[in-house]
């Protein structure tokens, strides 16, 4: 029986969006705390998820990748702690007895890497599954029930701002489910949704009141940020969009006087909001690196932790591209029916939200933010209305190829380290993972046209661990081991499986076979 074109493809890309809400849920309801263990399970998830996609993008000849103005954002601290990382490199040999030999700064890298590899993933995965308004739901309801039940049954110091707000952004996520998901880019056949589902309201609405009051009562500070960054929203949707401006105009302008009379009237949260300014203020323009960390700790607000270490020059940049990219993707939204606009509002709070978790303290250093942060941002566009723009595959391998470049000279590894030793794995394995993923990745790149030079990729792939091994020997205080590239070489071989089953399931679709109704025209309901 002849298998129609495109049938594999559209089973791979179900089984890698599943597997990534799966793991937002979970993520949400468990990796309320800091900890190798979980941020092993994610970095081990977001793994197996990224091959699932580069299997999908294999089989579809697809050699491209959706992009997202957020990656802009992300870019900048990148860049700033890739220069520490390489002074640190330099200086490893005579490093101070607290120094860490740059496994600070490569985490951090690590860190931001996995949160972009994150939005891209669930930008290209989540969009098909969000149309249905029950993985909105649940996705919601877990952002929302696991920080409420971290910050009531467990110790949940320092973390509990970023928590709170993290439930908050749930909420947004669960009233999203009163309009679902907008229509795709014109390029793309989906059923366009129906007006809002008002039976849905009476139980939708309720719930995220009485869940933003929980979390208002277990953190009010919190809960008064929230307020604030819906009144920020409230108003910028006054501004963009034509219809109903003076009301947006007045709701976002009274609540945001309501929040500063608050803010001034009581003085511990005028305390607490500048403890969390006063590390940025102090900072130096480019920062210091990981010797930051000798003034700065975990416990300390992302904000402070990035001003340390990047400086409040290039942290603000950040925020500021953080704002941008929010402010230009809600002007797409002006363009849609009031119920497009209406979800447009909610998801953008919902964003800002996750970006003041993130930038909370302890917040860069929960698991449950960054899944937040791939969910909320990688949604986003899509949400909002503006159209996938893709962009060439090769901007991926360039950033994954020099996060690996990264941790092979790194004198300390850091965080991908740290995990394998909780797990008990080590260096070799590493090696192997390693030498597996850049082969998945040369082979989809060379190999999306030819078979033959999906080979040569991988053979490319085993020749660029060779190299890695003779660059350490010159400019990491780590030496060469043939042992090491040995492991990635049959990590580079493992990939040659994959990439042939791939190919074989491609060969093995035919155009004679009658086309089948793609997952993008099932109901939404």
């Amino acid at each position: 029986m002849a298998i129609p074109l495109g049938t594999t493809a559209r089973q791979l890309r179900g089984v890698a969006r599943w597997a990534l809400a799966a793991m937002v849920v979970l993520g949400m309801i468990a990796w309320w705390w800091p900890g190798y263990g979980r941020w092993g399970a994610l970095v081990a998830g977001l793994g197996a998820v990224l091959l699932l996609w580069l299997a999908w993008k294999t089989v579809a000849a697809d050699r491209t990748v959706p992009g997202h103005p957020i990656h802009l954002a992300l870019l900048v601290p990148a860049v700033v702690l890739a220069g520490h990382f390489v002074q640190s490199q330099i200086g490893a040999g005579a490093a101070p007895p607290w120094a860490l030999a740059g496994a600070l700064n490569a985490s951090m890298i690590l860190h931001l890497a996995l949160l972009s590899l994150g939005v891209m993933l669930a930008q290209d995965l989540l969009p098909a599954a969000a149309r249905r308004r029950a993985v909105l739901a649940v996705c919601g309801a877990a952002m929302m029930g696991g920080p409420l039940a971290a910050m009531r049954w467990a110790p949940a110091q320092p973390v509990r701002t970023a928590l709170a707000l993290l439930g908050f952004a749930g909420v947004g996520v669960w009233l999203s489910t009163l309009w679902g998901l907008g229509p795709a880019a014109p390029d793309r056949q989906e059923q366009t949704p129906g007006p809002p589902n008002r039976f849905a309201g009476f139980a939708c609405v309720p719930v995220a009141v009485a869940a933003s009051a929980a979390l208002a009562a277990t953190a009010p500070l919190p809960g008064l940020l929230a307020a604030g960054i819906v009144a920020a929203t409230l108003f910028l949707a006054g501004l963009v969009f034509p219809r109903r401006r003076a009301g947006l105009l007045v709701a976002g302008g009274g609540m945001g006087i309501g929040v500063a009379a608050v803010l001034a009237s009581v003085r511990w949260m005028r305390e607490a909001l500048a403890a969390v300014w006063a590390p940025f203020l102090r900072a130096p323009w480019c920062g210091g690196g990981e010797e930051a960390f000798r003034t700065v700790s975990a416990a300390d607000s992302g904000l402070a932790v990035l001003a340390g270490t990047v400086g409040w020059a290039p942290t603000g940049a950040f925020v500021l591209g953080l704002a941008a990219c929010f402010v230009l993707l809600l002007l797409h939204a002006r363009r849609g029916h009031p119920g497009d606009r209406g979800r447009a509002v909610v998801w953008t709070a919902a964003s800002g939200m996750v970006a003041g978790a993130l930038l909370a303290p302890g917040g860069m250093f929960l698991p449950a933010a960054l899944l937040a942060a791939t969910l909320v941002w990688g949604l986003l566009p899509r949400m909002l209305g503006r159209p996938v723009r893709p962009r060439p595959g090769t901007l991926l391998l360039v950033g994954v190829g020099l996060v690996l470049l990264l941790q092979a000279v790194a004198a300390e590894p850091g965080l991908l380290r740290w995990i394998s030793q909780t797990y008990g794995l080590g260096d070799k394995a590493l090696h192997a993972a390693m030498g597996f993923l850049l082969a998945m990745l040369l082979a989809w790149l060379l190999g999306a046209r030819r078979g033959w030079m999906g080979a040569a990729g991988i053979a490319l792939a085993v020749l660029a661990g060779l190299l890695g091994e003779v660059v350490q020997a010159f400019v990491s205080t780590r030496s060469a081991d043939l042992r090491d590239w040995i492991s990635h070489t049959l990590g580079c071989t493992a990939a040659a499986a994959p990439y042939l089953l791939c190919l074989g399931a491609r060969h093995c679709e035919s155009p004679d076979a009658p086309p089948v109704q793609p997952d993008a025209l099932l109901p939404t309901r």
